[in-house]
């Protein structure tokens, strides 16, 4: 295997999007928050647009893995920002059929997860 690392651009995102569900789509908690498969179809379309939107942000960082000249693996962060920057990641456009009940009961243990284990430290983002 020949792998390389680069910073990801605009076309990589469809990809990222098929590596994304290669990865996640039989995951329980997935299969919960996203019940169809046409609904998962549809959030395939919704995080290559995320992919691509946050390619394009600046506060972002996103790389992609490349063996040979397929894209096989990707890694996204928050870079930093201060307080007083006025910045507002775009955010996610979830499909019709989502069960929005599951999808915020897991984002509100995060962020409770997130607050017991970082509460007031510095961090990338809150």
């Amino acid at each position: 295997m020949n792998w390389t690392v680069t910073a990801a651009v605009g076309h990589d995102a469809d990809r990222i999007a098929d590596v994304h569900m290669a990865a996640f789509g039989s995951n329980a908690l997935l299969l919960a928050q996203f019940p169809t498969p046409d609904v998962r179809t549809q959030l395939r379309d919704c995080v290559a647009k995320k992919a691509a939107d946050d390619i394009r942000d600046p506060y972002i960082a996103v790389l992609v893995v490349h063996d040979q000249d397929k894209i096989v693996s990707f890694a996204k962060w928050s870079l930093p920002i201060t307080a007083s920057e006025a910045y507002v990641e775009e955010p996610w456009a979830w499909p019709d059929g989502t069960n929005f009940h599951v999808l915020r009961e897991w984002t509100g243990k995060v962020e409770e997860a997130q607050q017991r284990i970082l509460g007031e430290l510095p961090s990338y983002r809150e």
